[in-house]
């Protein structure tokens, strides 16, 4: 099973429901059958609520996908998963090297990323990982770092240029 995690800067670049992207990107998403899951870090920089756990919303412009299920919420990241923990605290400092910037400047939600798919493998719950992210430092980590630390399934990055979502289609998402 294929997982596809998406970054903030996703949804940012493809611009609200009105944006011709945002549709490519929704048709594509719903025809392809897949969700976009996103870190619960990403939810709110978007804008959401993840405090109410019975119905979040939230004033984003993205809600509209999350009430109609293309877009998840992924569950709380389990920071007491020693894996976790381990692979987020080196996708902060790889980052950091990659970027010639302090540690503690990297954004939580580079790391949330990739901390997601350590633990969609821990528990089984991804065969592969494909992160979707305007963020290529991110991405190098996240296909660096998860294999190295144990995590020997597929991980891909595709970086989501304004090119790539004015053509995306569902193809995209053929595993």
């Amino acid at each position: 099973m294929t997982t596809y995690i998406a970054d903030t800067g996703v949804f940012v670049r493809c611009g609200g429901p009105d944006n011709e992207k945002y549709q490519r990107l929704r048709r594509a998403v719903r025809q392809a059958d897949v969700p976009l899951l996103v870190p619960r870090r990403v939810y709110e920089e978007l804008g959401g609520d993840p405090d109410d756990e019975a119905y979040p919303s939230s004033n984003s412009r993205w809600q509209e996908g999350v009430d109609e299920g293309w877009i998840q919420i992924a569950d709380e990241l389990d920071y007491t998963n020693s894996r976790v923990s381990r692979v987020m605290d080196a996708a902060r400092r790889f980052i950091a090297n990659d970027t010639d910037r302090p540690e503690d400047t990297i954004e939580k939600t580079d790391t949330a990323l990739i901390g997601l798919g350590a633990q969609l493998f821990d528990t089984g719950q991804a065969n592969t990982i494909v992160l979707l992210t305007t963020d290529k430092p991110a991405g190098r980590a996240a296909e660096s770092l998860l294999p190295s630390h144990g995590f020997t399934n597929h991980v891909e990055y595709r970086y989501v240029s304004v090119e790539f979502l004015e053509t995306i289609t569902a193809a995209e998402f053929d595993d």
